[in-house]
């Protein structure tokens, strides 16, 4: 296989990465419509309307912040090219400003209750197909893994076996979207299949960097910028947490305080009837 894959169509070369994440939109919305047909939601159309928007501008946004904050080689080529602002952009950036935005818009709509179940899986198959697209482009695309000797790497295009990490989160996604199916009959409260996405896929985040080059920030008397590049003979230029990692642990960590402080309420009530009965 040579890399980046492209598909001739009509005389055209249509690159993997555009036609899988053109499908991944399509398909993530289409699912999303056959479930809000297909089931009870507490929501009218014009409130989804209201965080969907939210929504949309959220991720674009949190894509691309940080996007270019893990890659500052973008910087220079950014102020010079425009069009290079399209190059940047990553899916948990994404996840987390959408989550930004969504709040935001339902707080200026007066919009209560949480609404994100709906969208777990949208989401993660939207995140899969993509991923195809990804692990389709090879090298160039940024989101492939470091040099590796283990047996199941391979070439992507640079002449460097790599761990195929976007392959990796096809399978991550695949298993998580059957621990969902799953948790179908499992009663819980509103909102807390959307809390556990996305404190798995902050969780998944966090640990496959490990095994990318990414760029690392060393705070001292100046911001010292690390660029890590995957080589035969380097498997890792620098320690150190990437942006991305401390995002996902940012994102994990919101959603499990909710999880334990209303797990600190419930003990506190539980404490509370035990003692007004004795």
């Amino acid at each position: 296989m040579s890399f980046p894959v492209v598909f001739p169509v009509f005389g055209l070369t249509l690159p993997a990465h555009a036609v899988f994440e053109i499908l991944a939109y399509m398909v993530g919305f289409r699912l999303y419509l056959w479930l809000r047909r297909n089931q009870a939601d507490a929501f009218s159309d014009g409130q989804r309307l209201v965080v969907l928007a939210g929504a949309v501008f959220g991720a674009g946004l949190g894509s691309k912040l940080l996007g270019f904050a893990e890659h500052p080689e973008l910087w220079p080529v950014a102020a010079h090219q425009p069009a290079a602002v399209l190059g940047a952009k990553t899916i948990l950036g994404a996840l987390l400003g959408g989550i930004i935005g969504v709040e935001v818009a339902k707080a200026m709509a007066g919009i209560r209750g949480s609404t994100g179940d709906i969208y777990v899986l949208p989401l993660l198959t939207a995140i899969a197909i993509g991923r195809v697209g990804c692990l389709l482009t090879g090298v160039s695309d940024g989101t492939w893994g470091d040099a590796t000797r283990l047996p199941f790497g391979f070439d992507a295009g640079d002449g460097v076996i790599r761990h195929p990490t976007p392959l990796y989160e096809i399978l991550f996604l695949m298993l998580l979207g059957l621990a969902f199916l799953a948790l179908r009959r499992v009663r819980l409260q509103t909102g807390d299949r959307f809390k556990l996405f996305i404190m798995a896929y902050c969780a998944w985040r966090f640990v496959v960097e490990f095994l990318k080059p990414v760029t690392t920030y060393s705070l001292g008397q100046h911001l010292n910028i690390v660029q890590n590049i995957a080589t035969t003979t380097s498997l890792r230029a620098a320690p150190g947490l990437s942006l991305l990692q401390a995002a996902a642990l940012a994102g994990f960590a919101a959603y499990a305080a909710v999880f334990a402080r209303r797990s600190w309420k419930g003990l506190s009530w539980r404490r509370a009837t035990i003692s007004s009965s004795n």
